[in-house]
């Protein structure tokens, strides 16, 4: 949800009942971060058991239940209907169409792609503030407390400074986000391995971000503080307990962690360590998604063509799913594209997909437009009347979509399912032919993993079944040209008496990684065997 701006008042006689969407429990819990602070404690006292219930392999079930959905949401807002496609023609169809030529480009161009993702990870913290600011002001409005604008500002100025706090972590020069993407690597020419892209920080010195850091956490503090106590004077804390409980989610997301990690405070706390950050970061995402689906279900409640919450969530998980699943289906090497999908695809998918979101939350959420102020800001607008939608016309296309959506949510669960059980689990107890197995369901939806068949074919060439290392090995290389795959392959043919084709080998994995003593050590070796 956008951040708000002068939204209307709520009428002065609006029943207490409606100053909550859902009611208090659900509310408190989904919608202002209760149900994370929970989360974020069991993380806190039993870690490592809640990794071992949920372990982060399980992570894209979780983003299939919420955080797809939480996609499809906004797509079911903006096209759904034919009055909202029009009011949003530059969101819906050019910008659309803009950021489609972005992400084609960038399968080619390596730069692109880095661009679009470091331009998603830098955005991607404001996003999450920002819906955290629209919510908190929402709430005080539908308790008639009265902002003025100074205590508006304040409160605004708390979210963005938290942003910029998670920025200059970000874009500090020694900042390991690095993790976020996958390692670069030049892709050797000839090969039917595609670019893939990394994260392009700003580089600002340690000192200087460490310094930067340290006044903006202060500046952060001392706006929280004014804006508290302006609102104290104006509400009471019964009044106030919503906002207060996401200004505290919104520091749970991103202050504290970032003054924790930065700052060397509280290593000792599970969720705050960093080691423990990609973990914790999952169910920011969680909460984030679960806040989203929330308000943006009450608000569809609210208009004519809402026919149940459990019609309307289908909806927006298969919705959500084409839109996630369809690019990297189509562009991946299982049809038209050779990107490997853990290569660099799912990056590009996620930055493209997540800018698009980006823009469009930030246009149809204004608390200052009519039609969402008459549903979230004046509660007593009965449910089914905000609003006039027109009867969408019968066409081939919403069942192509949902059918579309049902197989690539299929996907994402054999795929979930096939990596953790399939592989993580067997490979932990040896077992080579489940592993196999699991690496061949991949590659036929879609999800091949160039590592899982190099894995294969070590274990394959330890054991001197070289016709099947050297099969796992050609079909790493068909998904990502590595240089321990191209390594592996000049060793069996060497073993295999073929000269050339094991020089061949030798010279791509040279080229890939000219400082390897043992690469270059194999390609002398080779050439004084005798000719090519």
């Amino acid at each position: 949800m956008a951040a708000a701006a002068h939204p209307a008042a709520v009428p002065a006689d609006a029943p207490r009942g409606e100053r909550w969407l859902f009611g208090p429990l659900p509310d408190l819990v989904l919608g202002c971060g209760l149900g994370y602070s929970v989360l974020f404690v069991l993380q806190a006292l039993h870690g490592d058991a809640m990794r071992a219930v949920f372990p982060i392999g399980f992570a894209p079930l979780a983003a299939l239940v919420t955080g797809i959905p939480h996609y499809g949401a906004t797509l079911l807002r903006v096209y759904d209907r034919r009055e909202d496609r029009r009011a949003y023609v530059f969101f819906t169809v050019h910008l659309t169409l803009l950021l489609a030529g972005l992400f084609g480009l960038a399968l080619w161009w390596p730069l692109v792609g880095s661009v679009l993702v470091t331009l998603y990870l830098t955005w991607s913290p404001w996003h999450y503030a920002g819906q955290n600011y629209g919510l908190s002001v929402m709430f005080l409005r539908r308790r008639r407390v009265a902002i003025d604008d100074v205590t508006k500002r304040l409160l605004y100025a708390s979210f963005f400074l938290s942003f910029v706090l998670t920025f200059l972590a970000v874009h500090t020069a020694d900042y390991r986000g690095g993790s976020y993407a996958p390692e670069t690597a030049r892709a050797t020419p000839g090969t039917s391995v595609g670019p893939i892209f990394e994260f392009l920080p700003l580089g600002i010195p340690g000192p200087v971000a460490a310094t930067l850091l340290l006044g903006f956490f202060g500046l952060y503090l001392t706006v929280l503080g004014a804006a508290a106590l302006r609102l104290l004077r104006r509400a009471t804390p019964s009044d106030l307990l919503p906002t207060a409980m996401l200004v505290g989610t919104q520091a749970l997301w991103f202050s504290i962690p970032v003054a924790a990690q930065h700052f060397g405070l509280f290593a000792g706390v599970d969720p705050l360590a960093a080691e423990n950050s990609r973990y914790a970061f999952l169910w920011v995402i969680v909460g984030h998604s679960v806040q989203y689906l929330w308000v943006t279900a009450y608000y569809a409640s609210r208009t004519p063509s809402f026919h149940g919450r459990g019609r309307w969530y289908a909806v927006c998980l298969l919705a959500g799913s084409a839109l996630w699943g369809l690019p990297a289906l189509v562009f991946g090497p299982a049809l038209f594209g050779s990107m490997e999908y853990m290569g660099g695809l799912v990056l590009l998918v996620a930055a493209v997909v997540n800018l698009h979101h980006f823009l469009l939350d930030g246009a149809i959420w204004k608390l200052r437009d009519g039609r969402v102020a008459q549903i979230l800001i004046r509660p007593r607008t009965a449910p089914g009347t905000a609003g006039t939608d027109t009867a969408p016309r019968r066409s081939w296309l919403r069942p192509a979509i949902y059918a579309a959506g049902a197989l690539c949510a299929a996907i994402s669960v054999i795929w979930t399912l096939e990596t953790e059980y399939g592989w993580a689990r067997a490979s932990q107890r040896k077992d080579v032919a489940r592993m196999r197995q699991a690496a061949e369901r991949l590659d036929w939806i879609g999800r091949g993993n160039s590592q899982l068949h190099l894995e294969l074919a070590l274990f394959a060439a330890e054991q001197g079944r070289l016709e099947e290392a050297l099969r796992e090995v050609e079909a790493s290389l068909a998904l990502r040209s590595l240089p321990r795959a191209w390594y592996l392959r000049g060793l069996i043919y060497e073993r295999r008496g073929d000269a050339a084709r094991a020089r061949e080998s030798f010279e791509q994995a040279y080229a890939l990684t000219p400082g390897r003593s043992e690469v270059r050590e194999a390609l002398e070796r080779v050439k004084a065997a005798g000719p090519s």
